[in-house]
């Protein structure tokens, strides 16, 4: 063979080599990266409690070590199941990493829960709640026990007190239910690229409709948009009064309030004004926080601003699968983390 044939084939075979070694690179890469979706992997046990008679079902889920603090999850608005169809599990994963045990269920009437979440008031997931931290003491005795609740849980969590939990920390959450419904409507309108006088226009008229519609005391198929349910009606009619000032201005729990800055759903700056005012000096643990460039769940406002999941495109998922905890905005998660951690 001559020499000429010889450096070819050597030249190929480094080719080979660094382009094998490019792809083991990038499939280690990914399997790590997807290590932030898989909850099979960590150490848990069935969490199972009842409020009025129904058995509701979840998951604990418990760090390497002996847990340095332990949080019960509450959901935001909709049927979800203990992971949130699996939004939930990198961070999850992230605060196991940071030595936090982790409980969350499915919503009443989802997945193996009993009863019906449509059903119930916010006064009624704030009993459920402090159920479930009963259940947690149970179980990790002598670690602190806290909530982490998300936007809809605005509503839920002030309501408790020192007496259901040593901690709070809200993600995204409303002060005013009517407040919150006018700007997510108007930043649709906004963002669908209606002009001011017509988003006054509709806005005004949606203020009338949705007085007629949920002001009535019987439900009519007709006059409610897009086919709601009656069950759907009756949650929001039961809880559009609701406004978180009173409970945050009386509330005796250590509290982490926490925004994105580029919040489609709720009006960030403002709301954290008003925890600023009614909580602020409450206890010096206290802290709010409104993150940059972050999201209504504090994702990356670039790659993910959307006001639902379900508005996300088939490249939006594909990329927060890819990212894992790497999707949320700088020092989100670190926020949260270290802040439970080391609240005192």
């Amino acid at each position: 063979m001559g020499s000429g044939r010889v450096e070819e084939i050597a030249v190929n075979w480094r080719k080979t080599a660094v382009g094998g070694a490019a792809i083991a690179t990038l499939a280690l890469l990914l399997l790590w990266r997807l290590e932030d979706h898989d909850l099979d992997r960590r150490a848990s046990e069935p969490f199972v409690f009842s409020v009025a008679g129904d058995r509701l079902a979840g998951t604990l889920w418990l760090p390497e070590d002996v847990p340095l603090a332990a949080v019960v999850l509450v959901h935001g608005d909709g049927p979800q199941d203990r992971t949130s169809a699996g939004g939930y599990a990198s961070l999850i994963n992230v605060l196991l990493d940071a030595g936090i045990a982790v409980a969350s269920w499915d919503k009443p009437g989802v997945g193996e829960s009993e009863g019906a979440w449509l059903d119930q008031s916010m006064a009624n997931r704030a009993v459920e709640t402090a159920a479930a931290l009963a259940e947690l003491q149970t179980r990790l005795g002598g670690v602190a026990i806290g909530a982490l609740g998300f936007s809809q849980a605005g509503w839920v969590l002030p309501r408790l007190g020192a007496e259901d939990a040593d901690f709070l920390v809200l993600v995204g959450p409303a002060v005013s239910w009517q407040q919150q419904g006018d700007y997510y409507t108007l930043t649709r309108l906004a963002l669908e690229g209606v002009d001011d006088g017509e988003i006054e226009r509709l806005m005004a008229e949606a203020a009338i409709a949705d007085e007629r519609v949920f002001g009535a005391e019987v439900f009519e198929a007709a006059a409610v948009p897009d086919g709601m349910s009656e069950a759907r009606w009756g949650f929001i009619r039961r809880n559009r009064a609701e406004d978180a000032r009173g409970d945050l201005a009386g509330l005796d729990v250590p509290l982490l309030a926490i925004w994105g800055e580029e919040d489609l759903n709720v009006d960030a700056e403002h709301d954290a004004q008003v925890y600023r005012d009614l909580v602020g000096g409450r206890h010096p643990a206290n802290r709010v926080v409104v993150v940059p460039d972050a999201t209504h769940g504090l994702l990356k406002a670039g790659p993910y601003n959307r006001q639902l999941v379900s508005e996300w495109s088939w490249d939006m998922e594909l990329r927060f699968v890819l990212e894992g905890r790497h999707a949320f905005a700088d020092g989100a998660l670190e926020e949260i983390t270290g802040w439970i951690v080391a609240r005192d």
